[in-house]
């Protein structure tokens, strides 16, 4: 590989283009080209520019304060430029430059607004990879290749570790030291990746803990709810049919009754309306028997008609009683099953109190004492039950006030029916003593009052059907607002289609209360938990996953570094036993004889030395006790191990 032609554009002094052919070697001879001209005619512009389209980047270097220095700024007869470019074509037939071309074009420009580019063979590339190309054929800015002005008393005066950076271009281990910079970057910015995730994680970790649990119970809910409303559905569906059932029968019971009573009144009717005709009839020539007769027949039938009101009054008020008791078992709500527990224990602790009683119990006279303990331990154990048992209705307790009403009806009817029973007794007695009374009149009063008997009678099984009809319907009314409230509007075909078959209500209720007071331990649950779940389980799982992948790429790096550092070892070696040889060959040369040799120092050996014991290092540390802890550290996948290593891989001199 040689140098073919340098190109300069707008570079410091070189206004117009210009360029530069170098001669190709001959016969195995490198041809010398020198640039020759007064001070200050831009002889050293061209090695700057050689300089910087190799990539430096140092303004000091290239005798520049700032970047727009290294642009042409313009002169008397020219304006200055608005760009820098400086192009250098390399001979690459023998493949120094592992690229595919045999002929090799860098090419670096600068605008005045500070962009800048890199191209290879016209193409737009990075710095880095141009920097490794340049290694990987042993050329550079700050290489041996190019040696600037005062560099070889640098050289001379240099430190150790200046003028080591030399030999590593000599030795050709330039280009694995870049990359195994390249990979010390990766593993450095994996390693804050990682960082950054495990504390991500670490944050995200407990809520997703946390949004767990509530998960797991808003399942268990829905397995409870979805318990809880097929339970509900054929309870409720069960109850509704067959309240509708008793309701459709008592319906038609009262219809049936109703008829019944309408067709007693319209036969009273006729028979009252005969007996008005005979007595106007013969009104004219009367008995005095037969007046009194007549007189008993109207009080007769004002007491009728005290009587159809008393037991209307009678009728209204039961009819009341019968309501409230349905409406006190629909009001009814078991106790809260904090409260159950609490009277639970309370009694349980009575009852233990009373074994070790009874237990203890030494003397008879004192059972007095413990019975009476016994008795308001368990009053207070039935009373506990019939809390939670739902009240039947012959237990619900009505109102006084109504009850005392209902009481003064019924005691009034009562009374008058009474009246009426002595009253048709002295209409019997009167007709049977009066010959002389008309039997037409007699046989037709003693009808009537069969078929005022018969009419009340039905009036009472129609009122006593008509209450219960008003129960069913305020039953209905009831179970009809505690299914809407219970089911909260997912009632569905409970009240449209009839179930096959009816559950058992007594086993069914209590299994619904249980239900319930589960749902009450759960809680509520706000649904969108579960959405914000899946999306921190996803991210979680996500992270997670990231956190393997920066894993195994800072395994995988941590390999190539070490495997970049055994070759850069071994080709360093090498070489640098070669260069050793050839440096005591122009030693003996130069000086006549003597010997010489180059010697590789160590940083121990940069140390003053120090007393046994002292001065120990954490690397000398590494070094003695390192095997099985670097194994240990290398095994492990922590953050801290991580580090410990990054830390012992960054100290590595290579």
């Amino acid at each position: 590989m040689h140098l073919v032609k340098l190109e300069i554009q707008g570079f410091k002094t070189f206004a117009k283009k210009t360029t530069l052919t170098f001669l190709a070697p001959k016969e195995g001879v490198s041809p010398l080209t020198a640039i020759v001209g007064p001070n200050g005619s831009g002889k050293s512009n061209a090695a700057d520019a050689i300089r910087w389209v190799l990539g430096e980047q140092s303004l000091k270097l290239l005798r520049g304060k700032k970047s727009e220095d290294i642009i042409f700024s313009g002169s008397e007869g020219r304006g200055r430029a608005g760009f820098a470019e400086v192009s250098i074509s390399f001979n690459n037939e023998d493949r120094s430059m592992p690229i595919d071309y045999t002929e090799v074009t860098i090419t670096r420009r600068l605008y005045r607004d500070g962009e800048s580019e890199y191209l290879l063979n016209d193409a737009t590339a990075r710095l880095a990879d141009i920097q490794l190309l340049l290694a990987q054929a042993n050329v550079g800015q700050r290489s041996y290749s190019v040696v600037g002005q005062g560099m070889v008393d640098h050289i001379l005066v240099s430190s150790p570790e200046e003028r080591k950076a030399f030999f590593d271009d000599a030795t050709g281990v330039r280009p694995l030291q870049m990359k195994r910079h390249e990979a010390m970057l990766k593993l450095k910015r994996t390693y804050e990746n990682l960082t950054e995730v495990e504390m991500l994680l670490t944050e995200i970790e407990p809520r997703l803990r946390s949004l767990k649990r509530q998960v797991s119970r808003l399942e268990q809910r829905d397995e409870v709810e979805k318990s809880l409303r097929s339970l509900e559905a054929a309870y409720y569906g069960t109850m509704w049919w067959q309240l509708e059932d008793q309701h459709k029968t008592a319906k038609e019971r009262h219809a049936k009754l109703e008829a019944d009573v309408e067709a007693a009144k319209g036969g009273m009717g006729g028979l009252e309306a005969r007996v008005e005709a005979i007595a106007a009839e013969d009104s004219g020539k009367k008995s005095e028997a037969d007046a009194g007769l007549i007189e008993l027949q109207k009080r007769y039938q004002e007491l009728q008609k005290e009587r159809s009101k008393a037991r209307e009054a009678e009728y209204q008020s039961s009819r009341q009683l019968e309501l409230m008791k349905v409406r006190a078992q629909s009001t009814w709500a078991p106790l809260p099953l904090t409260k159950i527990i609490e009277e639970i224990d309370t009694i349980v602790a009575e009852q233990r109190q009373l074994l070790e009683q009874v237990r203890s119990l030494t003397d008879l006279t004192a059972l007095t004492t413990l019975t009476a303990q016994i008795d308001a331990t368990l009053s207070r154990s039935t009373k506990l039950v019939g809390r939670l048992q739902r009240p039947a209705p012959e237990d619900v307790k009505p109102d006084p006030v109504l009850v005392a009403k209902t009481e003064e009806h019924a005691s009034d009817r009562a009374r008058i029916e009474g009246e009426i029973a002595t009253l048709e007794k002295e209409m019997e007695t009167k007709a049977t003593s009066e010959k002389q009374v008309r039997t037409e009149l007699i046989d037709l009063q003693r009808e009537l009052r069969q078929k005022q008997a018969q009419l009340h009678l039905l009036e009472s099984q129609r009122n006593s059907v008509s209450i219960e009809l008003a129960r069913f319907e305020e039953r209905r009314g009831n179970l009809v607002r505690e299914m809407d409230e219970q089911l909260k509007g997912e009632i569905g075909d409970i009240r449209t289609v009839r179930p096959s078959t009816f559950a058992d209500t007594a086993a069914a209720y209590p299994e619904i209360q249980r239900l319930r007071y589960r749902l009450e331990l759960i809680g509520g649950i706000d649904p969108e938990i579960v959405k914000e779940f899946e999306e921190t389980n996803a991210r979680f799982t996500f992270l997670d996953a990231q956190v393997k992948d920066l894993r195994g790429a800072i395994s995988s790096t941590e390999k190539l570094i070490d495997e970049l550092d055994e070759d850069i070892h071994i080709q360093s070696e090498q070489s640098f036993k070669a260069i050793n040889v050839e440096f005591q060959k122009f030693f003996k040369l130069l000086f006549g004889g003597g010997s010489c040799s180059l010697l590789k120092l160590t940083k121990e050996d940069l140390e003053p030395e120090q007393p046994p014991g002292e001065g120990v290092t954490p690397e000398r540390v590494s070094t003695d006790t390192g095997a099985a802890e670097r194994k240990e550290h290398e095994e492990d996948t922590s953050v801290e191990a991580i580090k410990i290593r990054i830390k012992e891989r960054e100290d590595r001199v290579v």
